[in-house]
């Protein structure tokens, strides 16, 4: 008899919810994160994985999920007060 075992590991992003300076760039009409500073770390985006926005009554906010190393990271980008937080991270294993 032959049993196979698996090993799932789930990680949860932690939600941070600090404002951050992030260097930006602007290519045709799209706004792309390219490094940001937290905790006295400069973390240079390698992957953005997914843009989104949302509104909050007038405000509208963008969201970026993007990747350094084995690192996730969720960026909102305050188009209003022009302001960048970082809303969440997953560290990797």
């Amino acid at each position: 008899m032959i049993f196979a075992f698996y090993l799932v590991y789930i990680n949860f992003m932690l939600e941070i919810g600090e404002p951050v300076d992030v260097w930006v760039l602007f290519q045709k009409n799209k706004i792309k994160p390219a490094v940001f500073f937290w905790k006295g770390r400069k973390i240079k985006v390698e992957k953005i994985n997914l843009i989104h926005t949302s509104k909050n009554g007038g405000n509208i906010f963008y969201h970026f999920s993007i990747s350094s190393g084995d690192n996730f990271y969720r960026l909102k980008f305050d188009t209003t007060k022009l302001n960048w937080f970082l809303e969440a991270v997953e560290e990797g294993v």
